[in-house]
């Protein structure tokens, strides 16, 4: 028997008597051009990414226009969700303000537009700032991936005829594990306070009804289930989990799943798993920029399957589609805040802009099984104080508002002969995470020695290398030296009694705007096993077959 684990599932948009549209067609400007640019566009886009030299260096406001017929207004309510908008947003309905949005521009918002809607064609205006700013998240410039400006995901509106609630928060506690098989408790909770509502939860991959029930007199549901099928890296077994109030209907999808730490282990599910990773960083594509389509995307995450990887990470928050190729594919995930680089410690804003993300992306991606681990930040000075402090602030606001995850800091110092020892902040996430650049950016003469003695300093939780590899043109050797790093680290680290797992940095060839190769939407940094398209290196050949023998 173990104990009790809960895990938050998010929210969500109830959707019966409503109606989505969604805007892809575009108009874009740009008028601080000479000459002005103005095009026809669909979603999702970014001017980065445009064949156009002059876009492709352009820092500064995109207009982007649609216009939306509506024949019926009275008594409706109207919601315009916006997947992302790198990174600052102002929204204009029929020439009046409606909504501004600023902070991150990788998770989704939305804001309600009721008010501003006219009978008739609505002019729906969203104007998008790339210029580098100090108040959000990745911070001004300092950060190593693309900042490509625009609507880079979806945009819909939804228009409800009536509503009883508009989302729903749901989670579940695992109290036993049998087999591949749990028992426990799964909890509703409606954001409103509808007069009658009831729960199905359906088998995903059959449609059977598995579970059934409703609310108790304080207004929560809780259904007691047993024998359901766990998500699990062999078998990612998916439930959908639908509410039914008397005019709207909320649908999400989930998979029953624990995660944790024993001593130096992982725990999936129970059982101690070791971590097999390496990291896409995604946006690449030079076509397409971090407006990247679904079928891009995937063929990337098939390239880490394939490889023989169980786990990788993300700098900043991805796409839903992502996470739900990850769900349906057994690929574990963290997700992390992208706070890199300076400032090297946390000020006050940086503070609640991060809090902020951490409450979006648990309220928007909760659900998803595949996210084990939520990520509070990467390479921020470890061994500072401050820092510290923000990393404990940080997983416990985490594990206050989803104890179903694991929370980590990802450390460049934790290995540095000068902090041989001082704390850092990756002993104070779940596992110490640690970016090993061992004979490059951190210069030294005895690598196995130095990763057993991090190893040592870490003790008796577990430790994994969250990042290893070659960056070209700063450092010489080619795809050649990025082979022979692989035959020596993954034995080494195999080898670790506390090490759990290890991420390859990375599987691609990547644009960034600190690149040291090409210019416009091919500045990039040479670090994959593949190129920008995702062509193979003999790396990357390697990298599969090192990994089949682990």
């Amino acid at each position: 028997m173990t104990p009790p684990r809960s895990v938050c599932l998010g929210e969500g948009s109830a959707a019966f008597m409503k109606r989505q549209y969604e805007l892809t067609n575009w108009t874009f400007r740009i008028g601080d051009l000479d000459p002005a640019v103005e095009k026809e566009v669909t979603l999702p886009h970014t001017w980065n990414a445009d064949p156009d030299p002059r876009l492709q260096k352009f820092r500064g406001t995109g207009i982007y226009e649609t216009t939306l017929p509506l024949a019926k207004i009275r008594n409706r309510s109207a919601v315009l969700r916006v997947g992302a908008a790198y990174h600052t947003a102002n929204i204009y309905v029929n020439g009046r303000p409606a909504a501004y949005h600023t902070g991150c521009g990788y998770l989704p918002f939305e804001a309600d537009i009721t008010g501003y809607l006219e009978k008739g064609e609505n002019r729906i205006r969203i104007d998008v700032d790339n210029t580098p700013k100090k108040e959000m998240l990745p911070h001004m410039l300092d950060f190593d991936w693309a900042d490509d400006g625009g609507l880079t995901r979806n945009v819909t509106l939804d228009v409800y005829e009536e509503m009883d609630f508009s989302g729903a928060d749901i989670f579940y506690e695992v109290d036993l594990i049998h087999g591949g098989r749990a028992s426990g408790r799964l909890f509703a909770i409606p954001d409103a306070e509808p007069q009658e509502y009831r729960v199905e939860v359906l088998d995903y991959q059959t449609g059977e009804t598995v579970l059934t029930g409703g609310p108790d007199e304080d207004g929560v549901a809780e259904l007691e289930f047993d024998d359901l099928s766990l998500w699990s890296l062999e078998d990612p077994h998916l439930y959908l989990v639908r509410i039914l109030g008397e005019t709207d209907i909320f649908e999400k999808r989930i998979g029953f799943r624990t995660i944790e730490v024993e001593g130096t282990k992982v725990l999936l599910n129970g059982k101690p798993v070791y971590l097999k990773g390496c990291e896409w960083m995604p946006g690449s594509h030079p076509e397409y920029g971090m407006a990247e389509t679904p079928e891009i995307s995937v063929r990337y995450l098939q390239k880490l399957r394939e490889a023989g990887c169980n786990f990788t990470r993300f700098h900043w928050q991805q796409d839903d589609l992502i996470y739900d190729w990850c769900d349906e594919h057994g690929l574990m995930v963290q997700e992390e805040i992208p706070y890199w680089g300076f400032p090297k410690t946390a000020t006050p804003l940086q503070q609640k802009i991060a809090e902020d993300q951490a409450m979006n992306m648990i309220r928007c991606h909760g659900h998803h099984p595949s996210i084990v681990c939520w990520g509070v930040g990467n390479e921020l000075n470890g061994a500072a104080p401050e820092t510290i402090w923000y990393v404990d602030r940080m997983v416990e606001l985490f594990k206050e508002l989803d104890g179903s995850r694991l929370v980590n800091y990802v450390s460049n110092t934790l290995g540095l002969d000068e902090n041989v020892d001082k704390d850092d902040a990756a002993l104070h996430g779940d596992i110490a995470m640690w970016n090993e650049y061992l004979g490059l950016w951190q210069p030294c003469d005895d690598v196995p020695g130095t990763v057993r003695r991090t190893a040592e300093k870490v003790g008796s939780m577990p430790f994994l290398v969250s990042e290893f590899g070659l960056c070209e043109p700063a450092f010489s050797g080619g795809d050649e030296r990025r082979c022979e790093i692989l035959k020596q680290r993954l034995p080494l680290y195999k080898e670790i009694p506390n090490m759990c797992g290890y991420v390859y940095f990375c599987l691609n060839d990547y644009r960034t705007q600190m690149g040291e190769e090409g210019e416009g939407r091919l500045k990039r940094r040479v670090h994959g096993s593949t190129d920008l398209c995702g062509e193979e290196k003999p790396s990357y050949r390697l990298f599969r077959e090192l990994q089949e023998k682990l």
